[in-house]
């Protein structure tokens, strides 16, 4: 089958526009690693977060359960997590993510955090590690801003 030059041409520029086009489309997502969390002490969190923490310490040291919460209830904040669970022979491959959408913005951010993460004034504040009753005021803490573009 002959082609003309003007079908080429038109191919070409399809073959072009069309990855720029649905890339455009696609969802983007912020990567909050590269906004640097920053390390903070239990003591120098907020008191709307800490508040939170002793209230509710409790029912964050339980196993096994995603917790993510707000401060504003006005905002949506809402949580997942994906990766592959860790088999010592593709540890190089597998990477876990946090998943968090703020008010439908999409942020990701790397690795194994501590639960939970408490959204408060734009950042998100979380633990190196899920949060224990006997050890939740002398662990670390960080913080990373996170806040939704409008």
């Amino acid at each position: 089958m002959k082609t003309s030059g003007r079908q080429q041409s038109l191919a070409k520029y399809l073959f072009l526009v069309l990855p720029i086009a649905l890339a455009a489309c696609g969802e983007k997502i912020i990567d909050l690693d590269k906004k640097n969390p920053q390390e903070i002490t239990y003591e120098a969190l907020p008191n709307e977060v800490r508040t939170f923490i002793d209230e509710h310490i409790d029912s964050t040291s339980s196993p096994g359960r995603e917790m993510y919460f707000s401060t504003n209830p006005s905002v949506v904040f809402t949580y997942a997590r994906s990766g592959v669970l860790n088999t010592g022979w593709m540890d190089d491959a597998n990477t876990t993510y946090h998943h968090f959408f703020i008010d439908g913005v999409h942020f990701r951010m790397k690795g194994n955090k501590g639960q939970p993460f408490i959204l408060h004034d734009g950042a998100i504040y979380f633990c190196d590690l899920d949060l224990h009753k006997d050890s939740y005021k002398t662990r670390p803490y960080f913080k990373v801003e996170a806040i939704a573009p409008k």
